[in-house]
């Protein structure tokens, strides 16, 4: 777009010009006008803002202004205000406005023919109507008027002032403000100073609100102040003081800013301000459109200053304001609007004007830059609104009728300057598109790939509208700028042939449009012109994936760098980067054809730069038979390529990989078997066939060297050339497995190649590395593999050492396309082959065939938890020789985070040293047979645990091969036991604490130790019976147990008899029962709370087979035990009756431990399973802390059974019925209710020794074909049950009480009929 005036092809904007801020140096340069400086003239006296304040409201202010090709655009459907758009212009205190009119003619110019006096009407210096206009007489537009409104006369005119606070003198202040308000009555007077920001009906020229210059730009003044007007009432004053001596309105034409703020404040304020003066500068360019449209629709042509007879026609002037239209709705940022004025400009200009303007005139010129610029307008208020294919229909339409008008009336469109027209036409609109950065061709950042991510979509290549049954070819659709600047470039090249046709003695057929003369067309560099263009397209491509559009305009670029490249030897590397960007891209695609152009200027570019290592490779790649033609007359000599190369100054190193470049040798390793064990030899075989043309010499490598993964060590094989008859034979088979030996290198020896090993062991060998065009070569190699695991050839590394460059040639075995064949020479000297597996190159290293063996002895029995295991490991020689050998043992899920200390042990027994790594065993003699043993501590809990036992040894013929064995043994940790428990009250025969007489104790005193005073509570007998069954294989001695009390809370104390103790031998599968018997009291008479007990079940045992093994103590964690509230309550006891054969006595407890005298009904139900003897009904009062005990004798029908005596007691005053509790061997609770246990044989208990001694034999197990039932509440789940069901119970002595109730009671037998 350079060769059109700047001003035609703006993006209009509102100019505000900014006057008093900054240095001369940030003032925007003022462009020429003609008659400026009989304009206007604003200025005042005052020096201008140059703080740092003034500084940044510059960068602010440059920050938003709009100036170019291409402004910011609002956003398509936006309902809001859209942001301020301006073009800001800085100036000084001095500003000169365009003038309005222009000068009078001199007197001596001609008048009009008609007589009488001349007529002189005065017009703008721009118009046609003036004589000193570059338009008169007939000019249609100019880009000065443009210029006029771009830069010269603002909308808004903002001008600062700075209020001195540097001093309090009230008289200095007011001096100063009495110089802002002179400065900007000075000022103000050319300017609109109405807050409306309109003129009214009545406004005229000369007017108070117009003021003396007759333009409607809109003054604003800033005044910038130190102080706040928030914190000084005195600076409020003065501001206001100004504001009402110049007739300001406050933010709206007069405005305050605070100078000593903070950088985000201060721009706040400038967006601020460019918003509020928005509206008025959006009113003056809409007043201008009025003011156009009115003079347009008179249809009438003003009179000129001077006649004349070429004056412009009335088509001309309706053309003049269709434009001015249309600038105008642009500077309001009314696209679509101004885009409807720009075509009917357009129309008008090519149906009316071009017709009637000779052809190849200065006004023909005119008119079509004219027709130029209002189609670029046109398609940028189409971009603008996102009507992306009308752009490109109104560009290519442009093209179609400049081709019928030029065709018709110019020269024709076979000349140099139409196409240099078509290459400028396609270069702005790709500058448009680049500018404008639109939506749909947007692109951020170059396209990053990632690997697996299938949903990351490429940049849009065109635009296609989503509109259905829309039908429009790829013409029609725009495209992004690439496209275009490739088009561009293409008509370069046209105007470029057509320039080399000129006839320079013919001026008449050529078009000079916006172009040189024939002469110094000649001259014109289109190659470089070419290069720009194509080097954008290029890069509009690249960022939307377009790789092969981008390496073919590449390509171009290397043609014509190289062309150029004798003039700028530089070109010759740029070209040469171009070409190998080209090349790797062609190899991958397969376009050989293509590649082997691009080879040859490689070659070529490479020996204009001096670039040795492109030279090497493409002479390496074009030597390939397979893909490339052979150039008749060519050397291929890779040895001699570099001949004639004079600018190498140093010997070149290259290093290149097979899949980088067309290989001409085809490489393949073979492994002969693909499985072997560690200690034995394996074959292999690297056979290298040569693709290259039959007149190319021989590639002579320096040295081989073929890299491993595993524990192959790397092959060295070093040139050393053979006899001239071995190398006639199309397959040579080259037996290097004995001449390979190992071989180090120090680091300080000289290296062959750039690559060679230095200070490292491999196997080296001499033989013949040449290879001829079409011949094969296969090395046999052998290995002694030492270890286990996996072995692959990974690379051969090729290297060439001569006097003119360096190589190595990395060829990787996976992707080198050799054939999987096993190379053979049979005895009569012809070479077979055999086919190989699909993977050749790789080989599995199995372990040394262990002939050890392992066992281990002491798991028979299992496991057990807590225990001290002692396992022995039994191993056996089956080697046919010495051994040296090692163990390790290692438990695999352990419970615990720390593993077991494994200690071995001696012959004697003794524990031996630890060692840091396996544990030795010594030297072993074929088929001894040791045992060694270890222990260990058991897990604390159950685990399923795994025993690996990895045995390692070498022969003592091979001590660098070890040879392993793992055995793998399960060893489950159990626990021996199943351990469950019942938690129940019983009767404690003791005479409770009477209520009304004071105990001693409890005047102790109080400084005495807690410990040492005595529990003053009830004691209440429970009985917690632990149910072990054994759960191993052995049987279980268990020679003693414990249940120590952990923490008892609840104000209470806890006295516990395990009872007698002796060994108990416990048999899988069974179950034995351990009684405890727990005494609970509370430490207050008075204390009714619920207590809890915490305890731990420790059993000491051994197994019953090692009765001399230590002890071995399992604990067993109780579940908490509940003591519930002390609550009325009543137990229930059952034993033979000693009067009566074959009758039960039932013993009922009612307990009163409150402090309430209680009155309970007592109903002995009937049952139909039994008769009994004793109370059928009684009222029963209860002393505070008291109990009373009575007796039923029940004569059951049947035996071996349960029988439900149901004995109702209920609290009178409070209503509850007590549940009775069982408290006795032969009592249990079944579903809430008593059930007793009738034996087969009813026996009377022993006579007991007195009175006043605890019954030791209820905590005992009585009857041994006593089961209690399932769903017994007798149990630690019977605390859970509410308090008003259940009742807390104590044990009881037999007291003076129970006599004098049953005195009372009546004698009611019960029988069941």
């Amino acid at each position: 777009m350079d060769a059109y005036p700047q001003e035609l092809i703006t993006h209009e904007a509102p100019l505000v010009v900014v006057s008093g801020l900054g240095a001369r140096e940030r003032h925007s340069e003022i462009p020429p006008y003609p008659l400026l400086n009989n304009g206007f003239h604003v200025f005042c006296d005052l020096p201008p803002i140059t703080d740092d304040t003034a500084e940044r409201l510059v960068d602010y202010f440059q920050k938003n202004d709009a100036t170019g090709l291409w402004g910011r655009r609002g956003e398509r459907g936006a309902k809001g205000p859209q942001l301020p758009v301006f073009r800001i212009r800085l100036v000084g205190r001095e500003y000169r406005l365009p003038p309005r009119k222009a000068n009078p003619p001199s007197p001596g110019a001609p008048s009009s023919p008609s007589e009488g006096p001349p007529t002189r009407v005065l017009h703008s210096p721009i118009s046609p109507l003036s004589p000193d206009s570059p338009l008169f007489p007939d000019g249609a537009l100019s880009h000065i008027w443009l210029r006029k409104h771009q830069s010269l006369l603002p909308a808004v005119f903002v001008a600062f002032f700075g209020l001195n606070t540097s001093t309090s003198d009230a008289g200095v202040q007011a001096l100063e403000d009495n110089k802002i308000i002179e400065a900007i009555n000075r000022s103000k007077q050319h300017f609109l100073t109405s807050s409306s920001g309109s003129l009214t009906s009545t406004s005229s020229i000369g007017s108070e609100e117009l003021r003396s210059s007759g333009h409607r730009t809109k003054f604003v003044a800033v005044v910038l102040s130190e102080r706040s007007l928030m914190t000084s009432a005195q600076i409020d004053d003065r501001l206001t003081f100004i504001r009402r001596g110049t007739g300001l309105t406050t933010n709206a034409t007069f405005f305050v800013a605070q100078s000593n703020t903070s950088p985000v404040e201060l721009e706040q304020f400038v967006q601020g301000l460019l918003a509020t003066i928005w509206p008025g500068a959006v009113e003056y360019y809409r007043e201008l459109s009025k003011h156009a449209r009115r003079k347009r629709n008179k249809g009438s042509v003003p009179p000129p200053t001077i006649p004349s007879s070429r004056a412009l026609s009335s088509q001309g002037w309706n053309l003049r304001y269709e434009f001015k239209l249309g600038v105008f709705a642009e500077f309001r940022q009314e696209m679509d609007g101004a885009g409807r004025n720009y075509e009917t400009a357009y129309e008008k200009l090519l149906s009316e004007v071009f017709e009637a303007t000779s052809s190849w005139s200065e006004r023909w010129t005119e008119a079509r830059m004219f027709a130029d610029i209002l189609i670029l307008r046109i398609i940028r208020c189409h971009l603008c609104v996102e009507n992306y294919v009308a752009a490109k229909q109104r560009w290519s339409y442009h093209i179609a009728r400049m081709r019928d008008v030029i065709d018709r009336k110019g020269k024709g469109t076979q000349t140099y300057g139409f196409a240099a027209w078509l290459s400028r036409w396609n270069k702005c609109l790709a500058d448009l598109l680049h500018l404008a950065n639109l939506p749909v061709f947007s692109v951020s950042l170059p396209p990053v790939r990632i690997p697996g991510l299938v949903d990351q979509e490429p940049p849009m290549i065109y635009f296609r509208p989503d509109k259905v049954g829309v039908s429009l070819t790829s013409h029609e659709l725009l495209h992004h700028a690439g496209f275009y600047y490739l088009a561009a470039a293409e008509w370069t090249k046209v105007r470029a042939k057509r320039a080399r046709k000129i006839n320079l003695d013919d001026r008449d057929v050529n078009d000079t449009y916006l172009c040189p003369t024939p002469r110094e067309e000649t001259e014109v560099d289109h190659a470089a012109l070419q290069i720009s263009y194509l080097a954008h397209a290029r890069t509009e491509f690249s960022l939307r994936q377009q790789e092969r559009m981008a390496e073919s305009i590449s390509y171009q670029l290397a043609v014509l760098r190289m062309a150029k490249a004798t003039e700028n030897p530089n070109l010759w590397i740029e070209a040469l980067k171009d070409l190998r960007g080209i090349a790797s891209r062609y190899r991958k695609e397969g376009w050989w054809i293509l590649l082997e152009d691009v080879l040859w200027r490689i070659i070529e570019c490479g020996r204009g730069s001096g670039d040795a290592g492109s030279v090497v490779l493409a002479e390496f790649e074009l030597m390939c038979k397979s893909v490339f033609k052979e150039r008749l007359g060519k050397r291929y000599d890779l040895d001699n390529c570099l001949e004639g190369i004079d600018t190498l100054n140093v010997k070149p190193t290259i290093v290149a990989r097979a899949s980088d470049v067309v290989n001409i040798l085809s490489v393949c390793y073979s492994f002969e078997y693909p499985t072997v064990h560690a200690g034995q030899a394996v074959n292999s075989q690297l056979s290298i066939a040569s693709n290259a043309h039959p007149s190319a010499a021989p590639l002579v490598f320096s040295e081989l060297k073929i890299t491993y993964e595993g524990g192959l060590k790397t092959v060295l094989l070093r040139h050393k050339a053979s006899s001239t008859s071995e190398q006639t034979r199309p397959v040579r088979i080259i037996n290097l497995q004995s001449a390979l030996h190992e071989y180090s290198e120090s680091a300080d020896a000289p290296l062959q190649s750039p690559t060679s090993i230095a200070s490292h062991t491999y196997m080296v060998a001499d033989t013949d590395l040449s290879i001829a065009p079409g011949k094969v070569k296969v090395f046999e190699l052998s290995a002694i593999l030492r270890e286990a695991g996996s072995a692959k050839a990974i690379c051969g590394t090729f290297g060439i050492v001569n006097d003119s460059f360096d190589l190595d040639f990395n060829v990787f075995t996976t992707q080198n396309g050799g054939t999987s064949v096993w190379w053979k020479e049979t005895a009569g000297g012809k070479i077979v082959k055999r086919p190989l597996r699909a993977a050749p190159d790789s080989l599995t290293i199995l372990p040394r065939p262990p002939k050890m063996e392992v066992s281990a002895k002491g798991l028979e029995h299992g496991v057990y938890t807590d225990e001290v295991v002692r396992i022995g490991l039994e191993v056996l020689n089956g080697e046919d020789e010495d051994a040296d050998v090692s163990v390790d043992v290692k438990i695999i899920g352990w419970p615990m985070e720390e593993g077991p200390v494994i200690t071995w042990l001696a012959d004697d027994g003794s524990a031996l040293e630890p060692t840091a790594s396996l544990h030795p065993l010594g030297n072993m003699k074929p088929n001894q047979h040791i045992t060694r043993y270890f222990t260990f501590p058991s897990a604390p809990e159950p685990a399923d645990c795994t025993l690996e036992i990895k045995l390692r040894y070498n022969l003592v013929s091979d001590p660098e091969t070890p040879t392993e064995k793992m055995v793998m043994v399960d060893m489950p940790i159990v626990s021996p036991f199943d351990c469950t428990f019942d938690f129940s009250p019983r009767v404690r025969h003791d005479i409770w604490p009477d209520y009304f007489s004071l105990d001693n104790e409890l005047f102790a005193d109080d400084g005495a130790a807690k410990e040492d005073v005595k529990p003053q509570g009830i004691v209440q007998r429970w009985r917690l019976m632990a149910a072990i069954q054994g759960v191993g294989k052995d049987d279980i001695t268990i020679e003693g147990w414990e249940l120590p009390l952990r923490q008892v809370a609840g104000a209470a104390a806890c006295e516990i008899s395990p009872g007698e103790q002796k060994a108990i031998s416990l048999e899988p599968s069974k179950t034995i029962k351990i009684p405890f018997s727990l005494d609970v009291s509370k430490h207050s008479l008075e204390d009714r709370s619920p207590s809890t007990l915490d305890t731990t079940l420790h059993l000491h045992w051994r197994r019953t087979s090692s009765p001399t093994t230590p002890l071995t103590t399992t604990p067993f964690r109780v579940p908490r035990l509940f003591v519930p509230l002390r609550e009325p309550r009543v137990l229930a006891e059952s034993h033979p009756s000693r009067t009566i054969p074959g009758a039960l006595n039932l013993t009922y407890t009612i307990e009163n431990p409150t402090n309430y005298f209680l009155t309970f009904a007592l109903l002995m139900e009937t049952n139909d399973s039994f008769a009994f003897s004793g109370p059928k009904q009684m009222g029963l009062q209860l002393l505070p802390v008291s109990r009373e005990k009575f007796e039923y004798t029940l004569l059951p029908y049947a035996r071996d059974t349960w029988v439900r005596p149901s004995l109702k007691v209920v609290d009178r005053y409070f209503n509850k019925t007590l549940k009775t509790l069982p408290a006795g061997d032969g009592c249990a609770a079944e579903k809430g209710v008593l059930v007793v246990w009738v034996p087969k044989e009813l026996l009377p208990k022993p006579e007991e020794a007195g009175d006043g001694v605890e019954d030791g034999d209820e905590d005992s197990e009585e009857d041994s074909d006593f089961e209690p039932s399932e769903s017994s509440e007798d149990s630690l789940e019977y605390a859970e049950d509410s308090d008003e069901e259940e009742s807390d119970g104590e044990g009881d002595g037999e007291g003076d009480g129970a006599e004098g109730a049953e005195a009372k009671q009546e004698e009611n037998v019960g029988a069941d009929e």
